[in-house]
C-alpha cells in the first residue's frame, strides 16, 4: 500500500483502474452467488420486491402496464401512487422480463449486479478526478480497496434490513458527488441531473430523502470552502432540474404517499427502537460482523437479528486509524467529511432528542429504521479516507489493513449469511416448485373472483418466524407469484383509497388476526381466509363466512 507511486494524469490510467476495479468487484460479486445462490433472494427483497417484479415482467410481456399490479389489495392496484417501491427505473423494468424466461429467479440479483458495478465505477472514477485535482498520493492499491470496501459496504444491509433500492441510492452517491465536485458548470450540472435522476427512480424514497440532506449539506460546506456557488448551483440546479423532468411521476407518488397510514408518522418509541446503541457502535464499527455475536433482540419479536449491531462496518474500517494519525494540515473537504461522517454516526445513534426532533418535520417523521443513514457514514467515510493522507510507516498501515480485512470477512466462514430473516423455507418451496403446486391445488377449490385474506394469530408469528412458509399462507407480495387475487400486500405506504378493506393487517406483513374476521366479513362478506392454524405441526385451512372450514395441510410440500 506504498504512497510513494507518482499521481498519474492521463485518462488511460482512469481507464484502466475501471478495468481493474470493476473485474475485482465482479469476481467477489460471483464468490458471493457460490457461497449462497441467488444471494439477495431474502427477507423483504424475496417476499416482497422479487414477485413484485416477477408481475411486472409478466405484464410488460403481455404488452400491458407494468405499473399494476393484479393480485395485491384485491387486484388493480396502481404501483405508481406507492412510494415503499419505486419501480421505475429502466433496469428494473429490463430485468423484470427475466420472469419470462428459465431465468426468472435472477430477477433481484441481476439489479443488485448492475448496481454494484456503477457504484464501483462512480467511486473509482471519484477517487481518480481527487488525486488528479488535488494532487493526492494515492496509489492504486489504495483505490482499489476503498472502491471495494466502499461497493460492498451495503451487502449487511441490502440483505439485512433487506430493500434493493438502498443499492440504487448506494451507487449514486459518488456520481452524485463528483457532479457537485466539478469545476465546470455545464460537466457538474449534467452530472447531478443525470445522476439524480437515477437516484430518484431507483432508489428507496427514506434513503433518497436522507442522501439529498447530506448531499446538500456537502454541497453548502464544499460551496464555503472554495468561496465559489458553483457546488450549490450544480447541486441544487441539477437536482431540480431532475425533480421536474420526473414531476409527472413524482406529483402521484406523493399524493398516495400522504394518502397512506404512514404519513401520519410513527411515535418516538418506534423511531428509536431500532438505533444502534452508542455504547455499541465502536463494536461494531472495528469488529465488523463480529458483533453479531453480541445478543440484540429488536424487530421481529424475540428474533435474534446477528447483524443489526454490524451495519456501520466495512472492510476498510481500520484505515480510519492511519488515517486520524496523519500529521498533514487538515484541508477544508477533509474535515467536511469528518463532519458529515459524525453527524451520520449520530442519526444512526438516534438519541431520543432526535427523534423527538423528525416527528415534526413533513416525511422525517415517517422513517422508521436509522440504518439508512449508513449509506452516508459509509460514503463520507470512505470520501474521507481517500482524501486523508494516511499517517505511520507502511508496513504499519498494511498491518492495519491487513486486520481489518480478516475481521471483515472471516466471521463469513462461520456466520449465518448477513440478513435478518433468510426465509431458508420458503426459498427452498419457491425453487423446488412446492409452493406453485400448492396454490395450484388451492385455487382449484376457489371460484375466479375470489379473494384470499391471509389470517394467522400474530403471536404465532412472532414465536416461529423462521419456521412458517409465508408463501403457502399467502401474505406479503407472494399473490403475484402465484397469480390469486388476495384482499391486502405488503406496502408500508399504501394510499387507502385502493385498499380492498379499511380494517388493518394485525402484522404489516399483511397478515390479519382471527379477532379482525367478523370486521372484515362485515366489509367484505365474500371473502376466503386462508389461515395458519399451527406451525409445529404445521396446518393451514381455508374457510368462508358461510361454508365449512376446508384442510389445506395434505397440500402442503413435503420439507
Amino acid at each position: 500500500m506504498s504512497e510513494s507511486q507518482p499521481v498519474p494524469e492521463d485518462d488511460g490510467t482512469l481507464r484502466s483502474l475501471l478495468l481493474e476495479n470493476l473485474a475485482m468487484a465482479a469476481l467477489i460479486f460471483g464468490l458471493l452467488e457460490i457461497w449462497r445462490p441467488l444471494y439477495f433472494l431474502t427477507d423483504d427483497n424475496l417476499a416482497g420486491g422479487f414477485p413484485l417484479l416477477t408481475g411486472m415482467g409478466h405484464r410488460l410481456a403481455e404488452g400491458r402496464s407494468p405499473f399494476v399490479a393484479d393480485s395485491i389489495y384485491g387486484g388493480n392496484f396502481d404501483l405508481l401512487r406507492d412510494c415503499t417501491d419505486f419501480v421505475w427505473h429502466p433496469v428494473y423494468l429490463l430485468a423484470s422480463l427475466l420472469a419470462v424466461t428459465p431465468a426468472h429467479d435472477c430477477i433481484m440479483d441481476v439489479v443488485a449486479f448492475f448496481f454494484l458495478m456503477l457504484a464501483a465505477a462512480g467511486f473509482v472514477t471519484l477517487a481518480h478526478h481527487l488525486r488528479k485535482e488535488l494532487g493526492l498520493g494515492l496509489s492504486d492499491a489504495r483505490i482499489m480497496l476503498y472502491t471495494l470496501s466502499f461497493t460492498y459496504s451495503m451487502i449487511v444491509l441490502t440483505t439485512g434490513s433487506s430493500w434493493l433500492n438502498f443499492l440504487g441510492n448506494h451507487s449514486a452517491l459518488p456520481w452524485l458527488a463528483l457532479g457537485i465536485l466539478q469545476t465546470s458548470w455545464r460537466r457538474g450540472l449534467s452530472l447531478v441531473t443525470l445522476f439524480s435522476l437515477h437516484h430518484i427512480l431507483a432508489g428507496h424514497l427514506a434513503a433518497t430523502v436522507s442522501n439529498t440532506i447530506f448531499l446538500s449539506l456537502f454541497a453548502l460546506g464544499l460551496s464555503c470552502y472554495r468561496r465559489s456557488f458553483l457546488p450549490l448551483f450544480s447541486w441544487v440546479g441539477g437536482y431540480a432540474l431532475a425533480v421536474l423532468l420526473l414531476s409527472p411521476l413524482l406529483v402521484p407518488a406523493l399524493q398516495g404517499f400522504f394518502d397512506a397510514d404512514r404519513a401520519e408518522g410513527l411515535t418516538r418509541a418506534t423511531m428509536s427502537k431500532f438505533a444502534i446503541p452508542a455504547s455499541l457502535f465502536p463494536f461494531s464499527y472495528f469488529f465488523s460482523i463480529f458483533s453479531a455475536l453480541l445478543p440484540m433482540r429488536i424487530g421481529f419479536g424475540t428474533t435474534q437479528l446477528y447483524y443489526a449491531s454490524a451495519f456501520v462496518s466495512c472492510a476498510a474500517a481500520w484505515a480510519i486509524v492511519p488515517a486520524l494519525m496523519s500529521r498533514a494540515p487538515w484541508r477544508g473537504p477533509e474535515l467536511l467529511c469528518a463532519g458529515l461522517v459524525a453527524l451520520a454516526a449520530l442519526v444512526v445513534i438516534r438519541p431520543l432528542w432526535m427523534s423527538e426532533l423528525m416527528l415534526h418535520v413533513p416525511l422525517l417523521k415517517s422513517m422508521r429504521w436509522p440504518f439508512r443513514e449508513i449509506l452516508q457514514f459509509q460514503f463520507f467515510l470512505h470520501l474521507f479516507l481517500v482524501l486523508r493522507p494516511p499517517g505511520g510507516s507502511v508496513p504499519f498501515q498494511r498491518l492495519i489493513v491487513t486486520c481489518g480485512l480478516f475481521l471483515f470477512l472471516m466471521p463469513l466462514f462461520f456466520l449465518p449469511a448477513p440478513t435478518f430473516h433468510p426465509m431458508r423455507l420458503d426459498r427452498q418451496l419457491l425453487f423446488s416448485g412446492g409452493s406453485y403446486r400448492y396454490w395450484a391445488e388451492v385455487k382449484s377449490h376457489l371460484g375466479p373472483d375470489d379473494v384470499i385474506v391471509p389470517m394467522a394469530d400474530p403471536e404465532l408469528l412472532h414465536k416461529n418466524p423462521f419456521d412458517v412458509p409465508f408463501s403457502l399462507l399467502g401474505c406479503y407480495n407472494f399473490p403475484i407469484l402465484f397469480q390469486f387475487r388476495s384482499a391486502t400486500g405488503y406496502s408500508l405506504t399504501a394510499p387507502r383509497n385502493q385498499l380492498y378493506v379499511t380494517v388493518v393487517p394485525a402484522v404489516n406483513i399483511g397478515v390479519f388476526s382471527p379477532d379482525q374476521k367478523a370486521a372484515i366479513l362485515k366489509e367484505r362478506p365474500d371473502v376466503k381466509f386462508v389461515t395458519l392454524e399451527s406451525v409445529h405441526p404445521l396446518k393451514l385451512t381455508l374457510s368462508s363466512r358461510d361454508g365449512p372450514t376446508f384442510d389445506l395441510t395434505p397440500f402442503v410440500p413435503a420439507q
